[in-house]
């Protein structure tokens, strides 16, 4: 029983009258002083005992003092000391008696508990530091009510920005307690703690920590002992283990998930999770656990490849069980379970087998009667649907569900073959949907409710729709759709194109571009895109000058920073972890992050026969792409928007529909630097290993390498399969001496034409060709026939398909097939390490490869292969650089890319060392291409280093030997210039002992010049 205070009368409630509060908190503050004055090693056992009496006393005290803060009035009032009562209790938890830990825990939990929400006015930083602390505890009592207060402060939070706010997550992201947490889940998943509030509050603290702070995501997917024990607790057969372990699995970056992936067994219990007999909540998290291992194609791939047919019954079974319950509409209790599943089912984004498994579900069906209520009756009593009906139903779906149903609707559409019919008796379901997507979008268009930001959403989601479905490669699709189109807008549909055009042409005519879109501008693209594809208002259009106006809106888009990308118009795209992304590839959308450029694109695509840009073609170089025209300037426009598009790394959609278009002009393929370098080995012969003779009596040279990257079918028969009839000569060796090579010579059949042939090499060679209309006719059928099915694709001017890639130049196929090498790069770097090689016997780091790819890449190297010195002749170039280098190095000749550097969480929690050694690799290339005349690699390994240096100053310390060592001095400088502020820090501490002398002297000479110029911040 707590002794009372002479000078302060407790009511019977427990709680001191305010006017006496000031008093007692006072007293109880003085013990906590007291423990502050104290010296480092008490010698007087009093003097501590003393000690141990006064905390003991004050956290009794703050249990009598805590209940009056229930009152809202007094907690007001008591702010000052709750904030001294916070400062106290920190010091208090820094104690090692437990009995005074126990009861300052147990303070501490009952006040975060009074305060809730208003826990934010205050500052927490060093109690949640003292309580994060206490996780290292091996005493399970004391952690676990750590734990608990740990998860009442952090959802009491909000979201500020204060400095303070952040200073929280960073303790609780610190590796050492990400790594209590995780060692504490390791302890259940053994068996060292039974509880399951243990392990709950556990998993919800640790989920908290890696929503809040990404960088301590790694912690986590790194530790592959905890991810093993996640895993096992995982497959427990225990349903809230299941829902416990989702949660930290959903919170993880893309390198954890794709982590998780390699666990084949994680799949299993996934497809255990969504089967229709577990937990509504089993079920709801098992969903919710596929968005997150979904979110990229990579782990759609992965998933699908294992248990495709089963994850995708989980999905439709979780779309459609509602229906057994008889309700006509999806019950209230059943909406959150459906949103799931129809978010999961946005895998349909990708290509792959699931579409298939889909329609075998019937998921036209399910998506019908989920948008406008269980027609199955309604069907087998052969009632017409009528859409007007159909469409007053709708307004009756809920409004969270719609935009997922129209978003999917799409993606099948633009994933179906050409060939797709729906099954036989049962195509009605689709047929309504299609009608219905199309009336709806018509009328939401006509109505002008297009620029309604409560229901844009469910607009964009269902034009979207109906402009996938327009466009579809599947024909029974695209004629329906396009039929429908036609019907919904034969009243309107002049007049609707007559405003839209003046629309669009006020929104982006001027001397002035556009800084920002609008959502009725946005809709309006998509309208026309749908409108386009109809002949009856094609030639109207162009009579309109919408062609005119489209190479405008182009040009604005590549000049301005006005970019839309679809995940800011379309919310339902959003998961529960957006915002908190990191570490993910392959998200983006096809159609990229300017929706208004590619829209434009698309709608250009279905005009461009009806328009008057005329090219003429003696007057283009493959290269240069100089154009003349007669349509006042605009065509040259064009063509110059559309080149700019296909030589830089824009999204792919983009490129393909700006390529499709190109066609137009006579112009195949996709221009790039490599292509342009290897157009140079069209005219080598030295190299050349294959000699095609043609019936006209021309003769070309080529080079099996390069065949055999893209297109071996023309390889004699004995290195391909190519066909018999290609070919009614067969091949001839010539002797091998110093300065030729071997060449095989290939007869090729009297119907092959030479100029077909000719571009077929040139595409194979460079990526890109130019052929008249007159010509297309002998390249397209020769193209086909030797399995060129991308550029037979371009020739044949059909629409891109939904998710299709670039095909740019690229040779990396070829570089470890061990086929037509004939030149070995060697690193003259002794590593010490040992070293096999499956081609050859030698035992130093080296890269077979091929010359001619080398010569037409390397400006060095081909005037050392020319040069007539022996080591021209050599099989063996000496390479000054180490073998990481070597290996980027290789990869730009192959690719004309540069390998990047991701800067993820798992570059950011690297050692400063591991990243020094990955750096290096980059400052060597630099190094070397300043002598190999490699501008663009010099530039671009300079790059990769500079944007690793920014903000990281542990790292510009350590370059800064490296790049002066190495003849860097754009990369000292910037090194330099990231640490300079800290020269009086490094002086004292003694780093500067570390840098070279120069560097030393280069980085006092910078301190200097900030301290005189006023920049830096005393």
């Amino acid at each position: 029983m707590m002794e009372t205070d002479p000078y302060v009368s407790i009511p019977a409630g427990g709680g001191y009258p305010l006017s006496d509060r000031t008093i007692r908190v006072h007293r109880c503050f003085g013990g906590i002083e007291l423990d502050a004055n104290q010296p480092s090693s008490i010698q007087d056992r009093r003097a501590d005992t003393s000690l141990i009496v006064i905390q003991m006393g004050s956290t009794r005290s703050y249990c009598w003092y805590i209940p009056s803060f229930s009152n809202s009035s007094n907690l007001s009032v008591s702010q000052g000391s709750i904030a001294d009562m916070l400062v106290a209790l920190e010091g208090i938890l820094q104690s090692e008696n437990q009995r005074i830990l126990s009861l300052a825990i147990d303070v501490v939990m009952k006040l975060v508990s009074c305060l809730g929400s208003s826990i934010r006015q205050y500052h927490m930083i060093e109690v949640v530091f003292a309580l994060s602390r206490l996780l290292s505890l091996s005493h399970s009592g004391f952690t676990i009510s750590s734990v608990i207060a740990l998860n009442h402060i952090l959802m009491n939070l909000g979201c500020t920005r204060s400095e303070a706010y952040v200073e929280v997550w960073r303790a609780l992201g610190n590796p050492n307690t990400v790594g209590c947490i995780s060692l504490a889940i390791q302890n259940y998943a053994v068996g060292i703690s039974s509880s399951s509030e243990y392990f709950t509050q556990m998993t919800s603290l640790l989920k908290l920590v890696l929503w809040k702070w990404p960088p301590c995501r790694y912690y986590v997917w790194s530790n592959s002992t905890l991810i093993v024990r996640i895993m096992c607790v995982c497959l427990s057969a225990l349903n809230f283990l299941f829902i416990e372990t989702s949660y930290i699995v959903s919170a993880l970056c893309g390198n954890g998930a794709l982590k998780l992936l390699e666990n084949e067994e994680l799949f299993s219990k996934i497809v255990w999770a969504l089967e229709s007999s577990r937990a509504y909540s089993v079920r709801l998290e098992a969903l919710k656990l596929c968005q997150q291992v979904l979110r990229s194609q990579e782990g759609c791939s992965k998933l699908t490849n294992f248990y495709c047919e089963s994850i995708v019954q989980g999905m439709v079974a979780a779309l459609s069980g509602w229906r057994s319950s008889g309700s006509r509409k999806v019950p209230p209790d059943q909406i959150s379970l459906v949103k799931e599943a129809c978010h999961c089912a946005l895998i349909t984004r990708w290509a792959g087998l699931h579409h298939s498994y889909f329609w075998k579900l019937e998921v036209d069906s399910i998506l019908l009667d989920v948008l406008v209520g269980h027609t199955s009756t309604i069907f087998e009593k052969q009632i017409i649907f009528q859409p007007v009906d159909i469409i007053a139903e709708i307004s009756n779906t809920s409004i969270e569900i719609r935009p997922y149903i129209w978003s999917i609707l799409g993606w099948l559409a633009a994933h179906c073959a050409e060939d797709f019919l729906p099954i036989k008796g049962k195509s009605e379901c689709l047929d309504v949907l299609i009608k219905v997507s199309c009336s709806v979008a018509s009328q939401l268009w006509n109505k002008g409710k297009t620029n309604m930001l409560s229901n844009f959403c469910e607009v964009e989601s269902v034009s979207r729709a109906v402009l996938l479905m327009v466009f579809s490669p599947c024909k029974y699709i695209s004629l329906q759709a396009r039929t429908c189109m036609s019907e919904v807008a034969r009243s309107s549909g002049v007049e609707y194109l007559e405003k839209l055009l003046d629309s669009l042409t006020l929104f982006f005519g001027g001397d002035v571009s556009p800084v920002s879109y609008s959502p009725h501008t946005l809709i309006g693209l998509m309208s026309l895109a749908c409108y386009s594809t109809l002949p009856l208002y094609q030639e109207f259009i162009v009579l309109k000058r919408g062609t005119d106006l489209l190479v405008s809106i182009i040009n604005r888009c590549l000049k301005s920073e006005m970019h839309v990308n679809r995940s800011i118009v379309a919310s339902h795209l959003h998961g529960v972890s957006d915002g908190k992304l990191c570490c993910w590839s392959s998200i983006e959308n096809w159609e990229g992050g300017d929706l208004i450029l590619f829209y434009s694109l698309q709608i250009l695509s279905q005009l461009m026969p009806f328009s008057n840009f005329i090219c003429d073609y003696p007057k283009i170089d493959s290269r240069d792409l100089v154009t003349s025209n007669t349509s006042g300037g605009l065509g040259g426009s064009l063509f110059e928007s559309l080149s700019s598009i296909l030589e830089n790394n824009i999204s792919p959609g983009i490129r393909m529909y700006a390529q499709h278009v190109f066609g137009f002009f006579g112009l195949y393929g996709f221009p790039n630097k490599l292509g342009k370098r290897m157009e140079l080995a069209l005219a080598e012969n030295e190299l050349a290993d294959l000699q095609f003779l043609l019936s006209d009596g021309m003769c070309l040279r080529a080079h099996g390498a390069i065949l055999l990257a893209g297109c071996p079918y023309l390889l004699p028969a004995e290195d391909s399969c190519m066909k018999k009839n290609m070919s009614d000569g067969g091949y001839l060796k010539e002797k091998s001496h110093r300065g030729t090579v071997s060449r095989h010579e290939v007869k090729l059949s009297d119907r092959v034409d030479s100029f077909a042939f000719a571009k077929i090499l040139e595409y194979n060679y460079t990526g890109f060709t130019v052929i008249e209309d007159k010509d297309v006719k002998p390249v397209r059928i020769l193209a086909k026939r030797c399995g060129l099915n991308f550029f037979s694709y371009m020739l044949n001017r059909k629409l891109p398909e939904w998710g299709s890639s670039v095909l740019n130049c690229n040779f990396s196929a070829i570089l470890y097939l061990g086929s037509f090498m004939d030149v070995i790069l060697e690193v003259n770097r002794i590593t010490g390490e040992t070293w096999t090689c499956p081609i050859c016997v030698l035992t130093s780091p080296h890269i077979h490869a091929h010359k001619i790819i080398l010569w037409s890449n390397c400006g060095f190297l081909r005037a050392l292969f020319q040069s007539g010195m022996s080591e021209s002749y050599s099989e063996i170039i000496k390479v000054p650089i180490g073998f990481e280098a070597l290996t980027k190095l290789v990869m730009w000749f192959y690719t004309g890319e540069l390998p990047r550097i991701n800067l993820d969480c798992y570059w950011n929690n690297i050692s400063t060392n591991e990243q020094v050694h990955e750096l290096e690799a980059y400052l060597e290339l630099s190094s070397l291409a300043k002598f190999w005349l490699l501008d663009e690699v010099e530039e671009d390994s300079s790059n990769v280093v500079l944007s690793c240096l920014e903000s990281n100053h542990n790292l510009s310390m350590e370059i800064i030997n490296l790049a002066l060592g190495l003849h860097q001095p754009r990369i000292v400088e910037a090194a330099v210039a990231n640490i300079a502020p800290l020269y009086p820090k490094m002086r004292d501490s003694g780093d500067l002992e570390n840098l070279t002398e120069e560097a030393a002297d280069l980085l006092r000479s910078e301190y200097v010049r900030l301290s005189q110029n006023g920049f830096l911040n005393h």
